[in-house]
């Protein structure tokens, strides 16, 4: 048997708390919409040296069905858009056996961690293979500068 190290608990759970907190911000959301039923794709959120990193599972979209911001205290990063389903052979189906793959509106709202400085007006997005990355970078704090008194 494998025994996790402390630390990996600790990084397991704030990883599930996080999940939690988003499900239920987006519980919070349908609750108040009337919209109907949205889904929402799963996400990373990780930390490198100079930026926060938001990944989305968003296979079957494109690029121009997601919307996209940021709140304005650059706490919350909000996913939107519709995926539509767009099978050639779903005239011939007669009965489902899994159904697994959402289809319709999505929302995802990401908590981002507050303890670090991003750098919203840098922030940048890419597609590739059915994944968008959003990366925010990380506000650079200077070292203290000695300032000379003049006479």
């Amino acid at each position: 048997m494998m025994f996790k190290s402390y630390d990996e608990m600790l990084e397991e759970l704030e990883r599930e708390m996080r999940r939690v907190s988003d499900d239920m911000l987006l519980q919070m959301f349908r609750i108040s919409s009337t919209s109907g039923e949205v889904w929402s794709p799963r996400v990373d959120v990780y930390e490198t040296a100079n930026a926060v990193v938001v990944k989305v599972c968003a296979a079957g979209l494109e690029p121009g069905q997601i919307e996209l911001s940021i709140s304005g205290d650059s706490k919350f990063l909000t996913l939107r858009g519709v995926r539509a389903e767009q099978d050639d052979d779903k005239s011939d189906r007669i009965r489902y056996h899994q159904l697994e793959v959402y289809y319709g509106p999505f929302e995802r709202i990401v908590s981002l961690p507050t303890e670090t400085p991003l750098d919203r007006n840098a922030l940048t997005a890419n597609y590739k293979d059915g994944f968008l990355k959003v990366t925010l970078p990380k506000i650079q704090q200077s070292l203290p500068k000695r300032i000379e008194i003049e006479d």
